[in-house]
C-alpha cells in the first residue's frame, strides 16, 4: 500500500473518532440501506475513487499517524462498523454530517481536506450503506494530538463546510465532462492535492488543478503537477493506460495510483474529458 501525502491525510478527520459523545446531528434524510447496488456503489467509491482506504487502511480500521510539523499529529480513525471503536454506534445523521458539513459528533469542526460536501446524495448514501457492511474491528484508533498552534488555527480560521450548491438527487456515470468534473472537484478529489492551498487553513489559493502543492515524504519531495495541460499531451487511452500500469507499484509517490487504478474506464475517461477543457 502506498504512502500518502500528509494533506490529503487529513481526511482522518472526516469521521471523529470519538465515541462517547452524545449525538447532536439533525436529521439530512439520507440513510443506509440494504439494496446491494447501493452496497456496491459504495465499496466501489470507498475502495475507488474516494480512495478512502488510502488512509484508513484497506480494512477501514484507521490507525495511521500523520505528522503536521508544529500543527501536531492527526490519525486517521476507525470506521468500520464495530460500536466502540468504530463508527456502529453513530447514527447515519452524524456520519453524513460529518462528510458533508465537517462536523464532528461532538461539534466540532473538522480539517476540510476533503471534499465530500458536494457529494450526490446517491453517492452519500451508498458510502454510508457500505460502511455499515464492513466487518467490524475493534482497535481504537489514537486520539488526534493537536498543538495550541494547531487547536488555535482549528478554532479560529476554520469555517463550517458545506455544499456549494444544492447537491443533486444522483450523478449517473458517464464518459463525459460533466461528470469529469464531479469525480476531479468532488468524489475523486483530484483538486485537493493538485491546487495550492494556504499553509494556515488549508483552504485552496491558487487556480484549481494548477499544481504546485509541495509533499514532504520519506522517499523524498514531491510537487503537484499542473493538470491543466496534461489531457492535451496524451491520448485517452494512454491517460488510462498510465493509471493501470501505476496501480501496480507506487514508486514512492504521494499519489493513490493503487486506489485510482480501480476505477473504470467511464470514471478515468470522464476526468480525462474534463481535463481537456481546462485553459493554463
Amino acid at each position: 500500500m502506498p504512502r500518502y501525502s500528509k494533506l490529503a491525510a487529513v481526511s482522518a478527520l472526516a469521521i471523529a473518532a470519538c465515541t462517547t459523545l452524545p449525538e447532536t446531528a439533525p436529521s439530512y434524510g439520507i440513510y443506509a440501506t440494504a439494496d446491494p447496488t447501493a452496497v456496491e456503489r459504495g465499496r466501489y467509491i470507498v475502495h475507488g475513487p474516494a480512495h478512502c482506504v488510502s488512509c484508513h487502511g484497506d480494512d477501514l480500521a484507521g490507525g495511521r499517524a500523520f505528522e503536521l510539523g508544529p500543527l501536531g499529529t492527526v490519525v486517521a480513525p476507525n470506521i468500520t462498523s464495530d460500536p466502540a471503536a468504530g463508527i456502529g454506534a453513530l447514527s447515519d445523521d452524524t456520519v453524513v454530517r460529518a462528510l458533508r458539513y465537517g462536523i464532528s459528533r461532538d461539534g466540532r469542526l473538522l480539517v476540510p481536506f476533503m471534499s465530500f460536501s458536494d457529494l450526490a446524495d446517491a453517492d452519500l448514501r451508498a458510502i454510508v450503506s457500505y460502511l455499515r457492511t464492513v466487518p467490524p474491528v475493534s482497535r481504537p484508533a489514537p486520539p488526534r494530538r493537536l498543538s495550541l498552534l494547531g487547536r488555535v488555527g482549528v478554532s479560529v480560521f476554520l469555517k463550517r463546510e458545506g455544499p456549494s450548491a444544492l447537491p443533486p438527487a444522483r450523478i449517473a456515470p458517464a464518459r463525459t465532462e460533466e461528470y469529469g468534473r464531479y469525480l476531479a472537484h468532488t468524489l475523486a478529489n483530484c483538486a485537493g492535492c493538485h491546487t495550492q492551498r494556504s499553509k494556515l487553513t488549508g483552504g485552496f489559493v491558487g487556480p484549481a488543478l494548477a499544481g504546485g502543492l509541495r509533499f514532504d515524504e520519506p522517499e523524498g519531495t514531491f510537487v503537484a503537477p499542473d493538470l491543466r495541460p496534461t489531457a492535451r499531451l496524451v491520448s485517452e487511452e494512454r491517460f488510462i493506460e498510465r493509471f493501470r500500469l501505476r496501480g501496480s507499484g507506487s514508486g514512492g509517490s504521494p499519489m493513490p495510483w493503487q486506489t485510482y487504478a480501480r476505477m473504470t474506464d467511464t470514471d478515468l475517461g470522464a476526468i480525462y474529458r474534463y481535463l481537456r477543457t481546462l485553459s493554463e
